[in-house]
């Protein structure tokens, strides 16, 4: 879904993507409605992903 949302993804967001937990999927899962560019997706990371 992401993809067809804000196109290909880089490598290292995809990366990122694999380390989220379920709770943070189903989040991002949730949020990707409102994406509109790969920005979107790289901010919703930043403040959402724990490392």
């Amino acid at each position: 879904m992401l993809k067809k949302r804000v196109g290909e993804l880089p490598q290292e967001p995809q990366g990122r993507i694999q380390t989220l937990s379920l709770k943070q999927l189903e989040a991002l899962g949730e949020a990707l409605l409102d994406f509109t560019a790969i920005e979107n997706l790289l901010n919703w990371l930043e403040v959402n992903q724990t490392v």
